[in-house]
């Protein structure tokens, strides 16, 4: 039912933006690359900030004040801390701190699909016979959606809503865990001409994840929906005109 709903929104902002543009009109529109950070990402519970990452994007110009943009992203963790790292793995279970024995999230009556990972502490996964135990953690989001705000002058503030898809993993070693999942992506930035044709952009968003938790018993899905927020620093380079 989220999905359907999801699919009908785009649908219809798609339609009525479409049909404010004129047939032989010849819009202006940009790109932009740079960097991004994520917070508040649940995919462990070691990952809430997901420091290094990056963005891209662009937008076409339907109308006066009114764009289709397109919002490409990744965020990444490396070198989380694994319960006090390679020492830890030669204590037993019983011996382990509680805060390693706590596991990424709680347990559930259900016994989730995401037990086979994101449930269980590191130092449950790290065996005794590697060198190390490389713990990350990644997010890699594809949004599209209208944009709102004014076209001309050197400061130009916006608003978007946009919808797509967030891909995200939790790797340790050679176990990963992943989720695909909808989300919704409403933001506002501003961007700063520097000359004529590149500006400097500062973006916010929220997104709203909607997490199926899929069951080991099952094939069904839940609605465990959670939020992140995104911050991005880029450029912006015009195009046509």
């Amino acid at each position: 039912m989220r999905i359907r709903s999801v699919l009908l929104c785009l649908c219809l902002s798609l339609l009525v933006l479409s049909l404010a543009q004129p047939a032989a009109a010849q819009r202006s529109g940009n790109w932009a690359i740079g960097y991004s950070l994520l917070g508040n990402n649940t995919i462990a519970k070691e990952t809430s900030v997901l420091p290094l990452g990056w963005m891209g994007g662009g937008a076409v110009e339907l109308s006066d004040g009114v764009s289709w943009a397109f919002d490409v992203s990744g965020n990444y963790a490396a070198g989380i801390d694994v319960c006090g790292g390679v020492e830890s793995r030669a204590i037993g279970i019983a011996s382990q701190p509680a805060a390693c024995l706590e596991g990424v999230t709680p347990a559930t009556g259900a016994d989730e699909f995401q037990g086979y990972s994101n449930m269980r502490a590191e130092a449950m996964w790290c065996s005794p016979t590697l060198s190390k135990c490389d713990v990350k953690a990644l997010s890699v989001g594809g949004f599209t959606g209208p944009r709102f705000g004014p076209t001309g002058g050197s400061v130009r503030p916006y608003v978007h809503i946009m919808g797509g898809v967030v891909r995200s993993a939790r790797i340790i070693n050679f176990y990963s865990h992943t989720s695909t999942n909808f989300a919704f992506q409403p933001g506002a930035g501003v961007d700063v001409d520097v000359s004529d044709n590149v500006a400097v952009r500062l973006q916010g968003d929220m997104r709203y994840v909607m997490f199926g938790e899929s069951s080991q018993a099952g094939l069904q899905t839940g609605g465990a929906d959670y939020k992140e927020f995104r911050f991005s620093f880029g450029f912006v380079f015009a195009l046509g005109g």
